[in-house]
């Protein structure tokens, strides 16, 4: 008799257990009224040996059917094995998945998996691996030393890229016998030498038709002076002259930036001086500017006047964005780097969006914005605080603005800091340096001067960036 109570009394115990079962699995939290009938929430692999998960391209609930598709980087050095990937579902409460996932799983195949929800319903999806370029690769092509590529001043000034051409100034203030050097943008094979216009020049850069422009900047009262090149054979034209006597302030024209068509139709040339905190511009029509004396906007954000800046505008649309660096630098500032460079975007309304500094060293010497396929691309040029610090190139995706809080320590930083160089230079107290971006369809020449003393050092810089359609 005692035998049978206690089988009845584990039955009846039995019993309730999987009454209590049935009635949570159907409604767990019925006091708050939730019903927990969505079954998959999401999935997700990872490559064997990485931290990185991969989820799917969208997340659930999902119905019966359907295909979760999850895509996974994959390079030509380092092609993606989908028969070996771990594998794992996210689901919500009381819910189930069959079969069970353990260990590596073959995805050379959809992967069909059952997952029975809260309430009992059971649906049936599958899985699908895609494998995936990375949106951007890069590629360094070389380095060439002044020497290499027989420059005559390894404190480079300026640079530029259009079609097949490099362009790198090589002139001293004092001597029109030197000029503008055009290298082939592949190899970096010196093609031909483009006289200098004037003494003083000091940047060449190109238009948005490959047009090539050199400036002469403002140093003992020379003016800023501006000279078109309608290409590599053509002689030069004066087509601007803003003389010390009507206002030009000394030394403007450190850094210049030309937006548009200077033959056609509309375009902009923008120059900064270094101790202020004023940009310049002029509207051109047909390369004539409209008038001789610029525009100038006090940019009141910096909040005080800077070493150097440069200013770069997006289109020639009325209410395009403007790009603007600058460095404000303090000798005594080594310990604290409380000040440095900043880079910040602007539209009209100077509603300011400013990268988080904690991303650039102390000092961006230049920088440049390209698009591709609706994507935006930043390249800077970047030194620390000290003269003798090393200088590397970064590229960093700057499509969705919000990115430009991002930190180091931040999960998705990899997706916003695309590149940073290796280390290169010597003693730079001019604090010279620019990079170019020209675009070939979906390959990006990215090229930086590096500017220093000595010809070994010094010289220019070449990747090549490859943009991925996603």
């Amino acid at each position: 008799m005692k035998v049978n109570k206690i089988n009845n009394t584990l039955k009846a115990v039995t019993t309730a257990f999987l009454l209590t079962s049935l009635f949570s699995c159907e409604s767990p939290d019925m006091d708050k009224g939730v019903t927990y009938d969505k079954g998959l929430l999401n999935f997700f692999v990872k490559i064997p040996g990485e931290s990185t998960e991969y989820g799917a391209t969208r997340t659930g609930p999902y119905n019966d059917g359907d295909t979760l598709y999850i895509k996974v980087p994959t390079t030509e050095e380092s092609p993606l094995d989908i028969t070996r990937l771990t594998a794992y579902a996210s689901l919500e409460n009381n819910c189930y998945i069959h079969p069970a996932l353990t260990g590596e799983t073959d995805f050379s195949h959809p992967l069909q998996i059952h997952v029975t929800d809260g309430v009992g319903i059971q649906r049936t999806h599958y899985i699908k691996i895609l494998p995936t370029p990375p949106k951007t690769s890069f590629k360094k092509l070389w380095f060439k030393n002044s020497a290499e590529l027989s420059l005559t001043h390894p404190y480079i000034s300026g640079i530029a890229a259009h079609g097949n051409n490099l362009y790198v100034h090589d002139a001293d203030i004092w001597s029109a016998a030197d000029g503008i050097r055009v290298y082939d943008k592949m190899s970096g094979e010196l093609k031909k030498t483009i006289p200098s216009p004037t003494t003083f020049t000091m940047q060449v850069k190109t238009d948005d038709a490959g047009h090539i422009i050199v400036n002469r900047y403002n140093e003992y009262g020379a003016g800023f002076v501006v000279y078109y090149y309608e290409d590599e054979n053509s002689a030069a034209k004066e087509i601007l002259n803003y003389t010390a006597g009507a206002g030009c302030p000394a030394l403007l024209g450190r850094k210049m930036s030309v937006t548009g068509n200077l033959k056609e139709g509309k375009a902009y040339i923008y120059t900064t001086a270094p101790e202020t905190m004023e940009f310049y511009y002029w509207e051109f029509n047909n390369g004539v500017p409209v008038k001789t004396i610029p525009e100038k906007v006090r940019y009141a954000n910096a909040q005080e006047n800077w070493a150097y800046a440069s200013v770069k505008r997006e289109s020639i649309a009325d209410d395009a964005n403007h790009f603007i660096t600058y460095c404000i630098y303090d000798a005594n500032d080594g310990t604290a780097l409380a000040k440095g460079s900043r880079f910040e975007i602007f539209p009209p309304s100077m509603d300011i969006t400013r990268m988080n500094p904690k991303n650039n060293l102390y000092k961006i010497f230049d920088f440049d914005v390209f698009t591709i396929q609706g994507d935006q691309f930043l390249v800077t040029l970047e030194q620390g605080f000290w003269a003798w610090d090393g200088v590397v190139m970064k590229v960093f995706e700057i499509t969705d603005r919000n990115n430009l809080n991002l930190v180091p320590d931040d999960a998705v930083y990899a997706q916003f800091k695309l590149l940073e160089s290796d280390v290169y230079g010597e003693v730079n107290y001019n604090k010279w340096g620019d990079v170019a971006a020209v675009t070939d369809g979906y390959d990006v020449y990215l090229y930086a001067s590096i500017a220093c003393g000595a010809a070994d050092k010094a010289g220019i810089l070449a990747y090549k960036m490859t943009y991925f359609p996603q």
